[in-house]
């Protein structure tokens, strides 16, 4: 199996409520994911992305991506979210694109300390976008990764 189709999988058999947000883990390089999630089944009453479905979709992005950049150098890795903030900037009513980025020497430093340590933090963003590019919510968030027997 590739990948992000694996590891779509494997979210929404240990994390049940991804099972209700419609993403779609789309694309994967080092430092970036992009991750498309629907408005239809996260829309609020005013027929916007409801704010907690954001949240869980930004918080989301960064757990995928550092997982994925941790599986790289040990896997299976255990991956927890230690700091996150978020700002809406303006309302969503449109399917979202959300992009989850690390910056390159931020990812060496973070594949440098699983390689010696066997855990490592990754401070990254995210952006939740629409059609026309423009920035509707942004995410900051660090993760720590491990080295587990057995993880999601």
């Amino acid at each position: 199996m590739e990948p992000l189709p694996a590891l779509e999988e494997r979210i929404r058999a240990h994390i049940p409520l991804t099972r209700h947000l419609g993403f779609h883990l789309e694309h994967h390089s080092p430092g970036e994911l992009i991750l498309r999630a629907p408005l239809k089944p996260n829309s609020n009453d005013k027929g916007t992305f409801f704010a907690g479905s954001q949240a869980a979709l930004l918080a989301l992005a960064g757990w995928a991506l550092t997982t994925l950049e941790a599986e790289r150098v040990l896997a299976p890795a255990d991956v927890v979210a230690v700091e996150s903030s978020l700002k809406h900037h303006a309302p969503a009513p449109f399917d979202a694109r959300l992009t989850a980025t690390a910056e390159a020497d931020v990812l060496t430093h973070f594949r440098q300390r699983l390689q010696d340590k066997g855990r490592g933090k990754l401070a990254l963003a995210v952006t939740l976008t629409g059609p026309d590019g423009e920035a509707a919510t942004t995410f900051e968030g660090v993760y720590m990764a491990r080295y587990m027997e057995e993880a999601i």
